[in-house]
């Protein structure tokens, strides 16, 4: 059994989350202790439990200890069987981070596999479902296909959002995951969205319309769809993402908050995107440390804009248990298998 410190690095769930999905591709079982050990209140919380419960489902695996506040977890996972799944993440727990949970061992399998989420799908401290649909699904599209869909957005805190995906894996991981050099962008892209009570007060547009300004200095078209919605509660957002013909879509995101006018939500994600262009990285930071454990498994190389607390949690445990070892020279992860 595969002994895994969740206090590692920054000590959030990001570890178990890998964990769990790197242990169902391996068929291999883990105890994870100290969980979360880094955060205000320890322990799994209910979005964590539907990652132990979605892993566990697509495996057929044994855990002890899958229990609210719960700080040790024992998973022991079986085959990874395709199939239909349904998780009711609760509230605005993030259903993008549970669907990341489940990539690696449904890429890899031969089959398909259909997950509809319940939870939230635009909410702080995880990827919008925009990004892991634009960036991270269309960066993995050469391991097989994934499909995403927001039926219905869900905010904080009221979450109630729905994604439906769908994973066709078995492509396998014949050649590595190398991203070396910046790709040559020819355009912009984006989504800007809010919920439809905030239409009145053009929301999104400002939100869009600060962002295409700032944008603008880069010269290429840029491309920012608005978007009204129903939602459990009010609430906004923006992706953006490049259009490149040689290289992976660089991404950045920003949501609304109560006191933060749209247009200052427009600038955040706008400048976080200007910022990863500026930088001269192939992948930005946040795909960086999402691509860790399929690097772990394909090899390869790439360079990022800045190596976070979360890549070097996921190099952790994706050495701890697929055996990789990495090595970071200043910004560039490079993993031999």
């Amino acid at each position: 059994m595969i002994e895994i410190d969740g206090s590692y690095g920054e000590g959030g769930g990001a570890i178990l989350r890998h964990a769990l999905g790197m242990a169902a591709y391996a068929g291999k079982s883990i105890r994870v202790r100290k969980i979360r050990a880094g955060r205000s209140k320890p322990g799994l919380a209910a979005q964590h439990l539907k990652g132990v419960e979605a892993v566990g489902a697509v495996s057929g695996a044994r855990a002890r200890g899958a229990n609210l506040g719960s700080t040790e977890l024992t998973f022991d996972p079986g085959p990874v069987r395709p199939g239909k799944f349904r998780f009711d993440v609760g509230t605005a727990g993030s259903t993008t981070l549970v669907l990341q949970t489940v990539l690696l061992p449904c890429l890899f399998l031969t089959g398909e596999f259909e997950f509809e989420l319940v939870g939230g799908t635009d909410v702080p401290w995880s990827p919008p479902a925009d990004y892991l649909r634009q960036v991270t699904l269309q960066t993995l599209r050469p391991f097989g296909v994934a499909e995403l869909r927001v039926a219905r957005r869900g905010y904080y805190p009221k979450g109630g959002g729905q994604l439906l995906a769908r994973v066709a894996g078995g492509s396998g991981f014949g050649f590595p995951l190398t991203f070396l050099e910046p790709g040559e962008v020819k355009a912009i892209r984006g989504i800007s969205h809010a919920t439809i009570q905030l239409q009145e007060r053009r929301v999104a547009e400002r939100q869009a319309d600060a962002a295409d300004h700032l944008l603008k200095r880069l010269g290429l078209p840029v491309e920012i769809s608005v978007e009204y919605s129903e939602a459990a509660n009010l609430g906004s957002g923006i992706t953006l993402w490049t259009e490149s013909e040689n290289g992976p879509p660089l991404g950045a995101s920003a949501l609304g908050a109560k006191g933060i006018a749209a247009d200052e939500v427009g600038r955040e994600a706008a400048k976080a995107l200007l910022s990863e262009l500026d930088s001269g990285a192939a992948v930005d930071r946040h795909l960086a440390d999402q691509l860790i454990p399929f690097m772990a498994v394909a090899g390869g190389s790439v360079l990022t804009s800045a190596i976070t607390s979360h890549t070097r949690s996921n190099i952790y445990v994706a050495e701890r248990i697929l055996g990789a070892e990495f090595e970071i020279d200043g910004l560039t992860i490079t993993v031999q298998r």
